[in-house]
Formats: C-alpha cells, sequence, structure tokens
C-alpha cells in the first residue's frame, strides 16, 4: 500500500568534485562536513536500519515503530513497503524494535527483530516478493536479534546476544538461519554481538561492547571467538556495510564510556585501519549502514534529533 510520500532535498554533487582534489583524511573528513547532504525526513516512524538492493535501484528501510518496512527510490521518493507479520503479538506488546533489513537474492526482505528490553518478542521476520511474510521459526525469542547477512553462496548469516550466565555483561553468538528451519548457532564467547557483513569468503562480526570487528574465513569459521582474528578496534562498532575498495562502514549508535571519541560513522579500510568519515554533529546517532556501489554513496539511519529523523545520503569519494 503506497501511503505516504515525501521528496528529500536534491544533494550538491557539484561539491564532490571539490572533494576530490583533497590529499588527507582530514580534510576529507572537514570537507564532507561541510556539506549539506541529501536527507530523507521520516516525519512519522524510526529508521533503524537501511539496505541497498542493486537489483531494484531502491533502499529498504526497517521501522523501529508498527512493523514497517519502507522503500525509497531517487524519482519515487519514500513510500511504505510491507508491514512484516506479527503472529505473537509484537506490536501489542511494544516490542517493535528491529535489527537490520536485507534482501536475498530472491528478492525475499529478511529483518531480525530486537524484541523487548528485558527480554522476550525477538524475532526474524520475512516479506516474499508476492507479498506473503511470516516469521523463521525456532529462534529463541529471549536473545536480541540484530545483524543479518546473505553470503555469495545464498547461505543466511545472522547475529544475536543476551544476558551473559554470569549475569555479568553481554554473550553474544554467530548464527546459521534457515527461512523454514530456524536458527542454529555456529559461533559463541562474543560479547554484545550487533553487525555483521561479507566480503568475498570472509565474515565479519561487530562485537560492540569489546569495541572490536572480528573475521574469520567462510569455509572454516571458528566455533569460539578466541579463534576469530581482531580485524579492527573502534569504538562502539554497530551495523555494518560493504564499502569501496574491499573497506566496511560501522554506524555508531552512542558515545564510548570513558572516550572523548564522538559519535561517528567509521570506515575500517581492507588492511584494518579506521578512519571518521562522518561524525557529530552532522550525524546525531547513526546506526545502519548501507552502500550505493553504482552512485558511491552511503545511507545512513539518524535517530539522536527527533527534529531531523531520517536517513542520510552522503558521498563516498
Amino acid at each position: 500500500m503506497l501511503t505516504h510520500r515525501f521528496q528529500a532535498p536534491t544533494l550538491l554533487l557539484g561539491l564532490t568534485l571539490s572533494l576530490a582534489a583533497c590529499s588527507s583524511d582530514d580534510d576529507v573528513t572537514t570537507s564532507i562536513e561541510t556539506l549539506s547532504p541529501e536527507f530523507i525526513p521520516f516525519n512519522e516512524g524510526e529508521p533503524a536500519s537501511v539496505f541497498w538492493s542493486a537489483r531494484s535501484d531502491e533502499l529498504f528501510i526497517a521501522d523501529n515503530v508498527g512493523n514497517q518496512i519502507w522503500s525509497w527510490t531517487d524519482d519515487g521518493g519514500l513510500v511504505k513497503h510491507a508491514t512484516t507479520a506479527d503472529p505473537n503479538g509484537a506490536l501489542a506488546a511494544g516490542a517493535t524494535l528491529v535489527g537490520q533489513v536485507i534482501e536475498r537474492g530472491d528478492g525475499t526482505l529478511v529483518v531480525a527483530r530486537f524484541g523487548q528490553p528485558g527480554g522476550g518478542f525477538s524475532a526474524i521476520a520475512w516479506v516474499r516478493p508476492d507479498g506473503s511474510s511470516g516469521l523463521v521459526p525456532n529462534v529463541d525469542e529471549n536473545q536480541k536479534h540484530l545483524g543479518l547477512v546473505e553470503a555469495p553462496d545464498g547461505t543466511l548469516y545472522g547475529t544475536s546476544f543476551g544476558r551473559a550466565p554470569s549475569g555479568m555483561g553481554q554473550a553474544g553468538s554467530v548464527l546459521q538461519l534457515d527461512l523454514e528451519a530456524g536458527e542454529t548457532i555456529i559461533a559463541d564467547g562474543f560479547g554484545k554481538l550487533v553487525g555483521i557483513v561479507v566480503i568475498d569468503d570472509t565474515l565479519f562480526v561487530a562485537d560492540q561492547s569489546a569495541g572490536i570487528v572480528y573475521s574469520a574465513p567462510l569455509a572454516a569459521l571458528p566455533p569460539e571467538a578466541s579463534g576469530w582474528t581482531v580485524f579492527a578496534e573502534l569504538p562502539v562498532p554497530d551495523q555494518l556495510c560493504v564499502g569501496p575498495d574491499g573497506s566496511v562502514f560501522s554506524g555508531q549508535f552512542q558515545a564510548a564510556p570513558d572516550s572523548t571519541e564522538s559519535v561517528a560513522i567509521r570506515q575500517i579500510g581492507a588492511d584494518g585501519s579506521v578512519s571518521r568519515f562522518i561524525g557529530d554533529p552532522v550525524v546525531a546517532k547513526p546506526s545502519g549502514v548501507s552502500f550505493d556501489p553504482g552512485s558511491r554513496r552511503l545511507f545512513a539511519t539518524d535517530t539522536g534529533n527527533v527534529a531531523q529523523m531520517g536517513v542520510h545520503i552522503f558521498p563516498v569519494l
């Protein structure tokens, strides 16, 4: 049902030409932050995550309000795309916070549901191109589900976390998912495991509590976190997406405790080096990120300012 439509401001593409002459990372960051980037405003709802679909040139946006998924195109603007199934009554329970939304190779959208803060109603929902929708069975509703990614061979992976058995901190796991059969834990021993992404034959996961992005080969994923490689260290990593030249972008939901580092979107190079892509005050609470390689632009959700709730669109030089 196409019930809501908003037109975003025009991106100042001409300014990207002058940015190409910048020679240092600091110069690039400073110049990007002088832009008035394109912005997709949310007059209702709260955008939690984004996924750029190369197959349809369309951005999908998962909403923390009402089990909604929106879509956005350059020509059509923002429209309501779908409402995911709710057989367990998450909406009535006020448990509508969501994690990553992705599109599978067959066009099926999959979105992780975070559930209630104290546990319960966590789930993984799907919507097929024909409009049918449902929940993945055999999912632990007391574990927070957030990250999702589909590997090149079609295997679906995810992340979850919950209170550690000791009662101190969070315990996170990497999951393998089947929309018909459910979830299987394939690696654990992490902390608050959130973002996940695949580049070629390598799986990357973000441990928010440890401030670490781990990596491991898809063909031989270690069953314990101790067997994974520390790929990068950065403040409070959140959702991840593939960037240009083998890089990874990470949102940052909140400032790191006891740190002078401000809230920012960070870019991790293929060698594990970390740089700030864009920071506060341009972004206040960035979480979900997705990269459009065709137009070299980054989409980022931002929910930190109630007067400017929506999705930023930044040029990536």
